[in-house]
């Protein structure tokens, strides 16, 4: 797509932000992008990052739509329950901006598949609901230096982090997390008003990295609650007995 046809195109609202311009709107097109997760904070991040009119995304996911996922997951209906995930999302994207080339792939990220979330990419989206595969995410793309963009959401709260090498990671934070020992959205509920929230601060500083400017929240774990109105920066240092310095110093 040429420049001057951006006035031209669903762009047109977008370009004119002073902090995009032609320039950042080209950026924005060449940019190569994963979200991990096609649930409820996937389904806010993944459409977002359509709707800018990236080059390329890949969603991975291996789960099937259930009933209990409409309510706060906006990439299915309902008669899309029973049906996988990733397909059923990357349609719905295909159709929603058909600039954008969508990759799906029905995958469980893993110390032994998350390779495939980092190959490729500018950036990585978390939009998974454990630790898991959270932390094997952080740990990959340090070592591959490319950012990881932080969202967690549970009932009405959430928090929002970027991550670079040279910054805080999740594991600084969240070392010692056990999967087990949390409460999933079925006993916590979630509010979609958080997921909408988290996911776009995501997105917002996803389109900082996308146009060469400095994320906001480097080092800084934004805690937000919906039921006070509550929006936390919490000051986050690199801690030194953190394993992913390993990969920090290269």
């Amino acid at each position: 797509m040429k420049e001057k046809d951006f006035s031209q195109t669903r762009y047109s609202r977008f370009v004119p932000l002073s902090s995009i311009g032609l320039e950042g709107m080209r950026k924005i097109r060449k940019t190569r992008a994963t979200v991990v997760g096609c649930g409820g904070l996937g389904s806010v991040t993944a459409t977002q990052l359509t709707s800018l009119g990236i080059k390329y995304l890949r969603i991975i996911d291996n789960d099937k739509v259930e009933l209990s996922n409409l309510q706060r997951q906006t990439l299915y209906r309902e008669k899309d329950v029973g049906k996988s995930k990733a397909e059923t999302a990357r349609k719905f994207l295909e159709e929603l901006n058909p600039d954008v080339t969508i990759d799906a792939i029905k995958e469980v990220i893993t110390e032994d598949t998350v390779e495939v979330a980092s190959r490729g990419v500018d950036f990585i989206v978390d939009a998974v609901d454990r630790f898991t595969p959270r932390l094997a995410l952080n740990r990959e793309a340090l070592k591959r230096n490319i950012p990881f963009l932080f969202g967690a959401v549970s009932g009405m709260t959430g928090n929002v982090m970027t991550i670079q090498r040279g910054s805080a990671c999740i594991e600084c934070l969240f070392n010692n997390v056990n999967d087990d020992n949390l409460p999933n959205s079925s006993l916590t509920g979630i509010h979609p008003s958080i997921i909408q929230i988290i996911g776009s601060i995501q997105i917002a500083e996803a389109t900082k990295l996308m146009i060469g400017k400095k994320p906001t929240l480097l080092n800084t774990l934004l805690f937000c609650d919906i039921d006070s109105i509550q929006f936390d920066p919490i000051n986050i240092k690199p801690r030194e007995d953190c394993s992913c310095r390993i990969f920090q110093k290269q």
